[in-house]
């Protein structure tokens, strides 16, 4: 089993346990976020859906499958950049509380990293006193050069 079977067979798990139906668009779009080497406009999954799958899809279909993945924490969306990408930690058997994208703005490289536990904290204190309530795990967004174009 490849790779991408394995975690496209632990996302339809997942979405198995959360009572939710993993239809054959939204594998199909799964795919081709993980057969990316980082991540895709939405345009950009729609051009190679009709290459792949269904040469007549419209951008409704690829912008519902990914609102799905999105909300089921199997892909992430980017919105610094408007932009999406498979969760990395989706074979994960463990929890997150907080997600950290390391974005590279010489190589368009993006990174996923789990957020601390005493960062995720330190944030959840903060926005507490505030009175804000999240509707979600914080994901944020840090754009910066990556290590490899550091050392250019």
């Amino acid at each position: 089993m490849s790779r991408t079977d394995r975690i496209l067979a632990s996302a339809e798990q997942h979405c198995r346990e959360q009572g939710v139906r993993m239809t054959p668009q939204r594998r199909q779009v799964m795919a081709l976020l993980l057969a990316q080497s980082g991540p895709q406009s939405a345009y950009q999954l729609l051009d190679q859906f009709k290459a792949q799958y269904q040469d007549n899809a419209q951008p409704p279909t690829i912008y519902r499958a990914l609102d799905f993945l999105v909300q089921q924490g199997l892909a992430h969306r980017l919105s610094s950049t408007n932009q999406y990408l498979a969760c990395d930690h989706i074979t994960c058997h463990h929890g997150h509380q907080g997600t950290v994208f390391l974005l590279c703005d010489d190589c368009g490289a993006v990174q996923e990293t789990p957020m601390a536990g005493a960062a995720i904290s330190e944030l959840q204190q903060s926005i507490n006193s505030l009175g804000f309530v999240t509707q979600q795990n914080p994901l944020l967004e840090v754009h910066g050069r990556c290590a490899s174009c550091v050392a250019l």
